[in-house]
């Protein structure tokens, strides 16, 4: 295909350089960094082959562009260009002597314009792809990027354009289509690729930073542009398709606004110019009546997540801060004290760290119950973070941690996003392994009765104690098949404790170790140590809970009994494993 008629129409229609390059379905970036040096070069030669790749356009043939360029200067062309008489640049009959590939009748003297650059704002891309709009655009990312003071290397950047576009883009499509059968008209290079290519490639030079993919670069910025005229113009596509907008009409409370990119690429779809002429009313593209703007610049970066272990020492500390109809009932949490210090370092105000820092954990512990050994596995997810702590940032945040008296983390590592799905899977399948402080309430079935008293004068536990033959009972217990994995096989109704956020089920459960030992000095008492599966009210188990938990430990320990305290020892899950992902190197 002729390419040099192509952009000779699309000028016609009142195109900038760069649609002139996307109308011929280009997608090489450099041709989009300098577009009037390529539309240039591609008119400018007199065989009016296509170019297509890198090597069609040479670098010295491109002016570097300036980053002080405006619109409205004009830059300076290649050498190649330059030696080639002026006439042959900006004049249209030696320019329409090329050979016609194209199959659109050349035989007309009609002259291009005589000036390679669109005068005006673009009818295509309403002047979001021509340089007079950008320095604007440049000097509010800049602005925005020093106020939230990243500090990333790499960028990606992202635009929210007018919907009125894609009409636009359809209109000028379908005209090429009718002055050419054998033009595609879905070759159109996307809006937002050029853009990144002209634009962003520019923008890159004016805040110093490298321009990258949102799938590499953690850093986004996204730049909103808006057209005064842009819903006004989008009303001709409700008799284009009338149902679908009436449907929407109807459906008014799914839908918030009548158009959205979706229902105007759905009216659009199988559109034909006759359509759009005869029941829309539109011989050629609207007229733009004023530039497309940028009214605002949201940067964010990717969320950081830290990972890491906790040792929690009181027995008077939630895991979250705990609330009852809006009444704190402890001073602090778990969360609170691991969060406060970063929200610190990253300079946060409560609001702020309330929204902005996530705490997660594999399960959680009861307000009265310790978690000691290696600790619990625990992450913090921190939004939009201005930058990755050093190592020696994440040590001092241990120890300010620690400081607290009530929590310690001895390591704070970066970690993935896949990491926290490994996170909350161990929180389903884990095992851990508790310690339970126990009392002997009565008499064991087979205790040796004083001369004074009986079974029923002991209850309570007056002159109650664990025996020998108590302990060897408990170790000895099970009520699985030999060769079982595991020991004991529990059926638990939900707690009622927890009913309140739990619904009415009835769980089996199974305890895999089982062990008890005396307490030197405290007759009644003995302490046992059980690891369990995940999801076991260690608790109910202990006191039974009326019967809701069955068997208990008054079963095995052949004697009614409860508990006083308990401990997490062991959570078995080995996370995190490995140290900061390669992914936020950048950071």
């Amino acid at each position: 295909m002729n390419q040099k008629t192509i952009i000779k129409r699309c000028k016609e229609l009142g195109c900038c350089d760069a649609c002139c390059i996307r109308y011929l379905g280009l997608k090489t970036p450099s041709a989009y960094e300098n577009a009037q040096q390529f539309v240039l070069k591609i008119c400018a030669d007199p065989a009016g082959k296509p170019q297509t790749t890198e090597t069609d356009i040479k670098p010295e043939q491109v002016a570097e562009p300036s980053d002080n360029h405006l619109g409205g200067v004009e830059t300076e062309a290649s050498e190649g260009a330059a030696a080639a008489p002026s006439s042959e640049l900006n004049t249209s009959n030696d320019l329409l002597k090329a050979d016609n590939s194209s199959g659109i009748d050349d035989s007309s003297s009609e002259p291009l314009p005589k000036r390679m650059k669109v005068e005006g704002v673009c009818v295509t891309c309403l002047g979001i792809l021509q340089e007079e709009n950008w320095p604007q655009c440049w000097n509010m990312v800049k602005e925005m990027l020093e106020k939230k003071r990243y500090e990333c290397p790499t960028f990606a950047c992202a635009l929210s354009a007018p919907i009125a576009t894609i009409l636009r883009e359809r209109i000028v499509s379908l005209q090429l289509k009718d002055a050419c059968a054998a033009y595609d008209d879905a070759s159109l290079t996307p809006l937002k690729e050029a853009w990144k290519w002209s634009f962003g490639a520019r923008l890159a030079r004016h805040v110093r930073r490298a321009l990258d993919s949102g799938a590499v670069a953690p850093l986004l910025v996204t730049l909103n542009i808006e057209y005064p005229d842009d819903m006004q113009e989008l009303e001709v596509l409700k008799a284009l398709s009338p149902g679908l907008f009436n449907a929407r009409r109807a459906a008014g409370r799914r839908f918030g606004v009548e158009f959205t990119r979706r229902s105007v690429e759905q009216a659009l779809a199988g559109a034909t110019l006759e359509a759009l002429r005869s029941r829309a009313q539109l011989h050629e593209a609207p007229p733009v009546r004023a530039r497309a703007q940028c009214v605002s610049v949201v940067c964010t970066h990717a969320p950081l997540y830290l990972g890491g272990r906790y040792v929690k020492l009181s027995r008077a500390l939630p895991q979250t801060p705990w609330l009852v109809n809006g009444v704190r009932m402890m001073h602090s949490s778990v969360q609170e004290i691991i969060c406060q210090p970063i929200a610190a370092l990253y300079q946060l105000g409560v609001e702020d760290a309330e929204h902005r820092l996530k705490f997660m954990s594999a399960g959680r512990e009861d307000v009265d119950v310790r978690c000691l050994g290696d600790g619990r596995p625990f992450a913090i997810e921190i939004t939009d973070p201005t930058r990755q702590p050093s190592e020696a940032e994440l040590s001092e945040l241990c120890e300010q941690i620690s400081a607290s008296g009530h929590v310690r983390v001895r390591r704070l590592t970066p970690v993935s996003r896949e990491d926290l799905a490994e996170l909350k899977k161990g929180e389903e399948t884990k095992c851990k392994t508790y310690e339970l402080l126990c009392i002997k309430l009565s008499p064991s079935v087979d205790d040796e009765l004083t001369t004074n008293g009986s079974a029923s004068e002991h209850a309570g536990g007056a002159g109650v104690a664990v025996t020998a033959r108590d302990i060897a009972r408990v170790n000895a217990y099970r009520n699985t098949p030999e060769g079982d994995a595991a020991r004991v096989l529990l059926q638990q109704r939900t707690p009622v404790r927890v009913l309140h956020r739990r619904p009415l089920l009835t769980r089996a459960r199974r305890i895999l170790e089982l062990s008890a030992s005396p307490v030197p000095g405290h007759p009644a008492l003995l302490v046992v140590r059980v690891r369990t599966e995940a999801g076991t009210y260690v608790k109910e188990w202990a006191h039974g809970e009326l019967g809701r938990t069955r068997p208990r430990l008054g079963d095995a320990l052949g004697a009614r009994a409860d508990i006083l305290a308990l401990d997490v020892a062991a959570v078995e899950l080995d996370w995190p494993r490995r140290p900061a992902p390669a992914a936020y190197d950048s950071l």
